[in-house]
């Protein structure tokens, strides 16, 4: 299931064998595609025109029927996310990498000067009996690695920064 931001108002989304239900109710529509950017909907006797005209991760900018709307969504993985208090949008523009739980440095895979590119592993931290690699955020150096092997570290504990 994904939410769905229009304007001020959120719409749950889910699919399954039975069909797409907006807010747990079944879509009596259709919806066609065009191609890549645009689809034609048709709901009680009524065709909507929609064109995607900017789309960056889950952020869409859209016309329909000539009215320009900004959607967000929000899926299963941004509600864990959200819940452990990390937010992965914010982190592409934080230069610091923190521990998102409690735990001890298991392997560190980084040095100062290394280049990194986003996905790129950095280290690994060992909480609750688990193997937990953490990735970069994004591309960049490193100019700090704030923790040695083996040392137990805090919640939200500054790991490792860029330049």
């Amino acid at each position: 299931m994904i939410d769905v931001l229009i304007g001020t108002d959120t719409f749950s989304v889910s699919q399954n064998k039975k069909g797409i239900f907006v807010n747990d109710l079944l879509f009596d529509g259709s919806v066609i595609r065009i191609n890549e950017k645009k689809f034609k909907v048709f709901k009680k006797n009524k065709i909507f025109s929609i064109e995607i005209i900017e789309r960056q991760g889950k952020k869409i900018q859209l016309i329909v029927d000539g009215q320009f709307f900004k959607i967000s969504i929000t899926d299963y993985t941004d509600k864990i996310l959200d819940k452990l208090g990390i937010d992965i949008v914010s982190s592409n523009i934080v230069n610091d990498v923190k521990a998102p739980m409690p735990g001890s440095i298991f392997n560190l895979m980084v040095s100062k000067g290394d280049e990194i590119t986003i996905g790129s592993p950095l280290l690994i931290l060992e909480a609750m009996k688990m193997e937990n690699i953490i990735k970069s955020p994004k591309n960049g150096i490193i100019e700090k690695v704030h923790v040695l092997e083996k040392e137990n570290v805090k919640k939200n504990q500054i790991l490792v920064s860029f330049k």
